[in-house]
């Protein structure tokens, strides 16, 4: 198979859906394509682990249905609900969040990455999956995860390029499925040590060295009232 060719990206894009439909993680938000749905849960996951927020994102959904319902929730009632999560900080942090959705965007969450990047709380990472999970605008996902794997199979250490190389995979297949698939990959499989015997990548993959000092993730910059984005160290 050529370097870097065409046929090499579709060929990858192939076997990470295949894997994703047979072995991704099954969580209730991944069967979703609500841009509030997704935008919500991005926030919960940010640093709670995906079995407990899993627990309870029927009652969240069946309770909040909508971004107006969520704005307009008391402080004690969400308080009471996220205690089951911990970080109490993110129940005010949602319902001023839906506040401004629903003052300055009519009650809908924005399918834009600069209008995403204005709202406390989200970055690079949760924007791009409201976009790519919620909005359907195929748009690279890009974790330390990700960011692993493509190390390992294209020796790739900035998400400025891991961004490059999921574009041309998105456009031979699923951007969603992709996405799932490099994020769990990396999770599962693509771990330290490596389990490449269970990797669908691993005869394509050219086993980089991880170079962790190398790598450069995008971070949200406010400079000058504006939001900007560098790439910075991972920590």
């Amino acid at each position: 198979m050529p370097s870097h060719s065409e046929d090499m990206y579709k060929e990858i894009a192939r076997r990470l859906q295949d894997w994703c439909t047979a072995s991704c993680r099954k969580y209730p938000w991944r069967e979703r394509r609500d841009p509030y749905v997704i935008l919500v849960t991005e926030l919960l996951l940010q640093r709670t682990g995906a079995e407990t927020v899993a627990k309870i994102f029927e009652e969240i959904f069946s309770k909040y249905r909508t971004i107006e319902e969520l704005a307009s929730a008391s402080s004690e009632e969400l308080r009471g609900l996220f205690s089951k999560l911990g970080l109490l900080y993110r129940a005010e942090r949602l319902r001023e969040m839906a506040k401004v959705i629903v003052e300055k965007h009519g009650g809908r969450v924005p399918c834009d990455m600069g209008e995403l990047l204005k709202m406390k709380g989200v970055g690079v990472y949760i924007a791009s999956a409201v976009l790519n999970f919620g909005c359907g605008i195929p748009t690279p996902v890009v974790d330390k995860n990700v960011l692993r794997v493509l190390n390992r199979v294209f020796g790739v250490t900035r998400e400025s390029k891991c961004r490059e190389i999921i574009s041309k995979l998105y456009r031979a297949g699923d951007s969603a499925l992709i996405a799932f698939a490099l994020i769990d990959l990396g999770a599962m499989v693509c771990v330290e040590p490596p389990r490449c015997k269970e990797c669908p990548l691993s005869d394509v993959c050219a086993k980089h060295p991880l170079r962790k000092e190398e790598w450069r993730m995008y971070r949200k910059v406010l400079r000058d009232g504006r939001v900007l984005l560098e790439e910075q160290p991972v920590d």
